[in-house]
């Protein structure tokens, strides 16, 4: 009869250990001890075997180890995601007849009032772990007939370095390379408007690992035409970008840039015709016959609350065979959020100075000196934030100051963006 109450025993025993084990919870150290014990009990009196014995000890062990962590579901490529963004604005020029364009359409001539100034939509996603893709559609300013604006391939399969090829935004300068859907606080400086490269057609290599130094570098090579055009000639567009991060608070830049025997820039594009191409430069643009070649340091350096921005562009043009124009220009930012409601990441005030020169050698209207005042408002994320800017009112007042022929050009700007 004590055997029979063993044996019952050693059963219940077991099946109570199995039952936790399964359940991911193991046997203690005591319930192993004693059903250890227990079978070493019912083998010495040949109510087992050995052989079943030393069976039942390893099944107490298994039971013992705690059950492994489930395995995560494996994503099924390709993976997409959409985000829009989009920005309204009005905007209000003292006098808005004959004042030169500075990067905005409300500079020109009857371009103020009511506008979209950005409505953009994205798909992003991957095609496997170490592949993805950025696709970007825009009609910005109320254009009609919405265009490709970023088309890029991602191979992440590196560990030094990305590789990214396609239609993407180039990687000279600091306000014109990272999207105002994150850093816009203020209308873009003129001289990110008009001097770094944009958009082109190439290839960029984005490093993973930096450089001793803890330097960080982008290179990037491609036709130097701007989007959607080949190479007209056998010149390409070359840019390369140091970053290094001296401090926590501080992240400094350098960039240069060469791009022969051009027939694009955003200086020819943007500045000479958007003007009248007040210096003769188009027809040199237009035989291919123009080269540019930039550099620019940039700085931003944050401090609780505070922050600051600056960057200074230089680029020498060299239209065929006659003289070389160059241009310059720099800015600077001060942003500071200020306590509301008891948040300190929600209003936030902004003050901006700049110069922008088109033609070091004269002295006139294209010579610009502004300031702004901003105040914005952060209703959901801020920069400071995973979010960033997702939604975001602001508000800015620009004073323009022309060098010479100035006109009243002053600019009031209210605008809401978002990004979902």
């Amino acid at each position: 009869m004590r055997i029979h109450q063993l044996a019952g025993l050693a059963v219940l025993l077991f099946t109570l250990v199995a039952s936790a084990a399964a359940a991911g919870e193991g046997a203690s150290t005591a319930d192993r001890d004693s059903l250890s014990a227990l079978i070493d009990l019912l083998a010495e009196k040949d109510v087992i075997t050995d052989a079943e014995r030393d069976d039942l000890r390893q099944r107490v062990q298994r039971g013992a180890e705690p059950a492994p962590p489930p395995v995560a579901e494996k994503p099924k490529y390709p993976t997409v995601k959409t985000k829009v963004r989009l920005e309204t604005r009005f905007s209000s020029v003292q006098e808005d007849e004959d004042q030169p364009y500075f990067g905005n359409r409300d500079d020109q001539s009857g371009g103020d009032g009511f506008a979209v100034r950005r409505a953009r939509l994205y798909f992003t996603g991957d095609l496997r772990p170490e592949t993805g893709y950025k696709v970007q559609y825009q009609s910005d300013w109320g254009h009609t007939n919405p265009n490709l604006h970023v088309a890029q391939m991602e191979w992440r399969g590196w560990d030094f370095a990305d590789l990214i090829v396609g239609q993407l935004q180039t990687t000279f300068g600091f306000e014109i390379a990272y999207s105002d859907a994150y850093l816009l606080c203020t209308d873009r400086a003129a001289v990110s408007s008009f001097l770094p490269p944009d958009k082109d057609t190439g290839v960029m290599l984005k490093s993973k690992k930096p450089l001793p130094g803890n330097i960080g570098y982008e290179l990037f090579v491609g036709n130097g035409s701007g989007k959607y055009l080949a190479n007209p000639n056998h010149d390409y567009l070359w840019i390369g970008r140091l970053q290094a991060n001296p401090t926590p608070q501080l992240a400094v830049a350098a960039a240069v840039s060469s791009n022969s025997n051009t027939n694009f820039s955003p200086y020819q594009s943007r500045f000479l015709k958007k003007n009248s191409d007040p210096y003769g430069l188009l027809p040199a643009y237009t035989a291919a016959e123009t080269d540019e070649h930039s550099w620019e340091a940039d700085l931003q350096w944050t401090s609780g609350r505070s922050s600051v921005w600056a960057e200074y562009i230089r680029t020498k043009i060299k239209p065929g065979d006659a003289a070389s124009v160059t241009a310059d220009g720099y800015y600077l930012y001060l942003h500071h959020f200020l306590p509301y409601k008891g948040m300190e990441d929600k209003l936030e005030a902004v003050l901006g100075y700049q110069q922008f020169d088109a033609n070091r050698s004269v002295t006139d209207t294209y010579d610009l000196t502004a300031y702004t005042l901003g105040l914005n408002y952060h209703i959901a994320g801020s920069r400071y934030g995973p979010q960033r800017c997702q939604e975001m009112i602001r508000v800015n007042y620009i004073w323009n100051r022309e060098a010479a022929d100035e006109t009243d050009n002053d600019k009031l700007v209210v605008q809401y963006q978002t990004w979902f």
